[in-house]
């Protein structure tokens, strides 16, 4: 009875999640489950829990979902039969300590037309990506761009991405790998978080089109803005004395060798560091510890997006290396390739 009014009311995008999962629930045998929901889909979770929770024991989430790199902590997921985590795609090169399903949750869009004019008697050759919910529209916007006489190029992914083409906010990987095959980028999303990071990537120009408004908008500026509020950061944090050198500790994440190696950087420098673990940073905590300086070897996002949580400077590797190493001046975005075992002690 509830299958049958749940089915009336509920998105179909919903539905077909719904229905992909209870499919691969019945194929592992799985009782207890852990859903995980990023927080465009959380006003959905009572459609997903009360269909689910009819035949399995459901554990929602509360916690935001970062993406395929993290599924929360041990003291969960360790009590159940399997992970679902919804709008994003596996990494291939991660080793999950529980069956994860992840159910993609496409956009679907219908796309006629698309205004090319930023593009047309500049760029012939066009690379084109996507972020994983987007991947289908993407197909639509190739076959639109080759229409137009537009040389249309899929980067390759590498061991993090599960499609070519893809982005992810710590890789970019697929920009990378036509770099000199392609005159400029175009980024099927929503937003400026992965276009920025394209850009970053890049000296290629990288337009986003953006799926709120259908329209192609230049990262060139915005990368620039990033690229000066993030020197200063760097220009800061030379001043510290005490370094605090965080390994984070979600499965997809964790660095801990990388960490370890900046840890005696530091202290061959002559200066103080200390190596912290943490599966939440914070500004508290740092504070209590009398950080001067933080080097995150997390997600390289969180300094990027969230230095205006912290008052000492965030860096990552990468911009500690430019920073202390090698004092250059050619910004150079981190990117997460690869992650330790997290059955190495």
């Amino acid at each position: 009875m509830y299958k049958n009014n749940f089915e009336n009311y509920m998105n179909l995008d919903i539905y077909k999640d719904i229905e992909e999962i209870r499919a691969a629930l019945e194929h592992l045998g799985a009782k207890k489950i852990l859903l995980q929901l990023p927080d465009g889909l959380k006003p959905e979770v009572y459609h997903y829990f009360n269909y689910l929770s009819a035949n399995y024991n459901v554990v929602i989430s509360s916690s935001p979902v970062y993406g395929a790199c993290d599924i929360g902590p041990s003291s969960i997921y360790d009590k159940v039969d399997a992970i679902v985590q919804i709008g994003h795609s596996p990494m291939p090169n991660v080793k999950y300590p529980k069956p994860t399903i992840f159910v993609e949750h496409h956009y679907n869009a219908r796309i006629s037309n698309i205004d090319t004019s930023l593009l047309e008697g500049k760029y012939d050759r066009i690379g084109l990506l996507f972020s994983v919910q987007y991947k289908e529209v993407a197909d639509e916007v190739r076959k639109i761009f080759e229409n137009k006489g537009f040389t249309v190029i899929i980067g390759k992914k590498d061991g993090r991405m599960a499609y070519d083409g893809q982005v992810l906010g710590c890789n970019f990987s697929s920009v990378h790998s036509i770099s000199y095959d392609v005159d400029a980028y175009v980024l099927v999303s929503t937003g400026q978080f992965h276009g920025i990071g394209a850009q970053l990537s890049t000296e290629r120009e990288v337009f986003v089109l953006d799926l709120n408004d259908y329209k192609l908008h230049s990262m060139k500026d915005e990368a620039d803005k990033f690229i000066r509020k993030r020197y200063a950061q760097i220009f800061r944090a030379k001043e510290a004395r005490k370094i605090c050198i965080i390994s984070d500790t979600r499965i997809g994440q964790r660095r801990e060798r990388l960490a370890r190696i900046i840890l005696r950087q530091v202290q061959q420098m002559g200066l103080e560091g200390i190596l912290a673990v943490t599966d939440n940073i914070s500004n508290q905590d740092l504070e209590n510890m009398r950080c001067d300086a933080v080097v995150y070897t997390g997600c390289p996002r969180v300094p990027i997006d969230d230095q205006q949580k912290f008052t000492m400077p965030l860096l990552t590797p990468a911009e500690f290396e430019m920073g202390f190493v090698k004092n250059s001046n050619r910004y150079v975005l981190d990117e997460i390739v690869s992650v330790d075992d997290p059955a190495d002690k």
